[in-house]
């Protein structure tokens, strides 16, 4: 998941300064953050995280003797995660520092908030310097060669990060692709009661776009995180026709015959959803699946949907354990999915390409 959002929000290069962009590069074995985490550190704060313990603090002072070095503007550190940074992991770490002047951090922030668009981020890396691009969906990218523009697209489509070697070059310089979007996945709720407030609590901290619908305005907090957009209509099913394809879909309304209603439209609509979840028993399940069947759909559509929801293993009636059930099993039904469909590792890209 891209951290680029957090880093635009709280950055301010007038009280800031100068600051360093330390990101995850390569990884081998067991390491505590994937390939494209970041953290921005200035001489006084430090936004982000790369895992916490020795690493970070490795990371943080050899960002700040950068920043001091009027020399130099990027550094790469190649890390065992052994006895020397006392952490058990076991694993490699490559440390990516590039330091931004006041204003080319400037204008990195004014680009990021400015774009609404699905972007990316290119760092190009040499043994001696780093410069960065964005590049936005809507961006000619005939200038670009096939592995970037073909990792690029990826990035656009499946956000993450991946690394891109420079074949051509007879050093080690290389290219990482990083998703400016923050997303990785999309989840309509439908319903804004008990479950659905406490479920939204711990949705929101996943990297997934949520659409919260209710008809009841009351139901919603007063404060709505970032990454929700609520929806307040008297008809909650017509609100399923703008969703993005591939969405997680979780119906839990205060109303049998509304949960109904919306279900018949997501079997009807949404053939490409990636999951309907409907919150009940199973004997519910079963009325379901018959006044479904009367209203004509089969057997296999009415498979599509999933009831009860969450992870059944770990029980519980209260809104807040519900909640973390299904959170947990919508999680791992992404990541899931996106072992099978996400790019291929960075090691296998940049061996194809």
């Amino acid at each position: 998941m891209s951290n680029w959002s957090e880093i635009a929000e709280a950055y301010c290069p007038d009280r800031d300064g100068a600051a360093v962009l330390v990101t995850v590069g390569r990884i081998k074995g067991s390491t505590p953050r994937d390939t494209g985490a970041n953290m921005l550190i200035t001489t006084t704060r430090c936004i982000g995280t790369i895992g916490g313990g020795r690493l970070e603090y490795t990371a943080i002072e050899k960002a700040r003797d950068l920043l001091s070095n009027e020399t130099k503007s990027s550094e790469i550190h190649e890390l065992p995660l052994g006895p020397e940074l006392a952490q058990c992991c076991g694993g490699y770490v490559e440390l990516l520092l590039y330091k931004l002047q006041e204003n080319d951090a400037l204008i990195l922030i004014n680009q990021l908030n400015e774009n609404k668009e699905k972007s990316t981020i290119l760092l190009y890396w040499s043994e001696t310097e780093c410069r960065h691009q964005i590049v936005s969906e809507s961006d000619s990218l005939i200038y670009l060669n096939k592995p970037l523009q073909a990792a690029i697209e990826r990035q656009l489509n499946s956000p993450g990060t991946e690394i891109v070697e420079n074949r051509q070059s007879h050093n080690t310089d290389f290219t990482l692709v990083q998703s400016l979007h923050d997303a990785e996945f999309n989840v309509t709720v439908f319903g804004a009661g008990h479950v659905g407030r406490a479920l939204i609590t711990a949705l929101t901290p996943l990297p997934c776009q949520i659409k919260w619908i209710d008809s009841r305005a009351s139901e919603f907090p007063a404060e709505i995180p970032k990454n929700i957009l609520k929806v307040v209509t008297e008809s909650e099913a017509s609100a399923i026709a703008d969703c993005p394809a591939g969405s997680y879909f979780l119906v839990m309304t205060h109303s049998h015959q509304l949960d109904l209603e919306i279900c018949e439209k997501l079997l009807s609509t949404k053939e490409d959803a990636a999951f309907i979840g409907l919150i009940g028993s199973k004997t519910k399940k079963s009325k379901f699946e018959k006044r479904l069947a009367v209203r004509g759909f089969d057997r296999i559509a009415i498979s599509r949907i999933t009831c009860p929801i969450g992870i059944e293993e770990l029980g519980g009636k209260r809104p807040v354990e519900i909640a973390l059930s299904i959170a947990t099993d919508l999680l791992r039904r992404h990541q899931q999915t996106r072992a099978r469909i996400s790019p291929r590792n960075r090691n296998e890209a940049n061996s194809s390409s």
